[in-house]
């Protein structure tokens, strides 16, 4: 199972009832291309599974949600939610509609917001991403990075691991998943700024 593939399962096993293909490719290919959030997350499905999770929560993971209006104009874009209000645009000068019409605009935007939350708020990491510059203590934020963490977690216990890439291993042949006996990780050990 490729990393695209575990993110379409994860992606389905929570909205079940809609495709998921582009976000899912979005997804994977930043988290490929990128750091991962995690320092212990080499095939990065942590990184997609809080991926996931943050983008179910925020829009069930509809690529072109928008959200959150102030005087009838949303201030709040695509599949995370990302917060720009009044034509603001991001660090990388997207605007709302350039994050609605590329997915991939919108993880990567999404990850550079987590990994500042994460820095800033080790003990609640989605907290600052949920409520700005006072999300690490606000308890409403430390809930919903609670929440978002447990479904990552939830996510990487149910879905199977994608095979390793093994050097010298024949074409077709899979490499077996962990055995179930295996302790389980920590999923929020190793976070990288």
């Amino acid at each position: 199972m490729s990393l695209l593939a575990w993110v379409m399962a994860a992606s389905a096993s929570l909205a079940p009832a809609r495709s998921h293909d582009v976000l899912a490719a979005a997804i994977a290919h930043r988290a490929e291309e990128e750091a991962p959030l995690f320092k212990d997350d080499a095939d990065r499905r942590k990184t997609t599974a809080l991926l996931v999770a943050i983008a179910f929560r925020e829009s069930s993971l509809r690529a072109d949600a928008v959200g959150d209006k102030v005087r009838g104009k949303p201030t709040s874009f695509c599949a995370f939610q990302i917060h720009l209000p009044w034509g603001a645009k991001t660090r990388e000068g997207w605007t709302g509609s350039d994050l609605l019409e590329d997915p991939d605009k919108c993880v990567a935007a999404a990850m550079r917001l987590l990994r500042v939350s994460m820095s800033v708020c080790p003990s609640h990491p989605l907290a600052w991403y949920a409520a700005g510059p006072s999300g690490c203590g606000n308890e409403r934020a430390q809930r919903i990075s609670r929440d978002r963490v447990a479904l990552a977690q939830r996510l990487t216990r149910e879905i199977p691991r994608p095979p390793e890439k093994t050097a010298g291993a024949r074409p077709g042949v899979i490499v077996a998943d962990r055995p179930a006996s295996a302790p389980r990780e920590t999923f929020l050990s190793g976070a990288t700024p």
